[in-house]
């Protein structure tokens, strides 16, 4: 959810669509990848909102049952990410600090660098079914 979305409407097309989770997630600024300096691969800082402005986004879809928001203190240190040398990417400094890779040191002594939240990961359900019975609407 960015500024450009926010005062949006979405409960039409998400009810028609009918999906079995629907994540919405506040822009995140992240050092080194979109906070507008001279390093970033890009500036979205534009598209930042307030938590307010977030709350209010998910206030308006809060009938949809399958909705699960993320705001950017649930999201940032919950989830883990490697780069392409199998890094884990610790965000938890507001950038993305790669760990030592996975190859050099195991996933272990890897993992205890990156920042990980693990009671935040189990907090905002990272852990859940991944099947569900399908029911084919017209």
């Amino acid at each position: 959810v960015c500024s450009l979305n926010h005062d949006e409407d979405m409960n039409e097309h998400v009810s028609r669509l009918e999906p079995y989770r629907w994540k919405a997630f506040q822009c995140l600024i992240l050092k080194g990848e979109n906070a507008g300096g001279p390093n970033d691969i890009n500036d979205a800082r534009k598209l930042q909102i307030s938590k307010d402005q977030f709350d209010a986004f998910i206030d308006r879809h809060s009938g949809q049952s399958m909705l699960i928001p993320e705001p950017n203190t649930v999201m940032q240190n919950s989830y883990l990410m490697l780069d392409e040398e199998l890094r884990f990417l610790d965000c938890s400094e507001n950038g993305k600090v790669p760990s030592q890779s996975i190859l050099k040191v195991g996933v272990e002594q890897a993992l205890s660098q990156a920042g990980f939240d693990d009671l935040m990961f189990h907090k905002r359900g990272g852990i859940y079914a991944w099947t569900r019975e399908r029911s084919i609407s017209n």
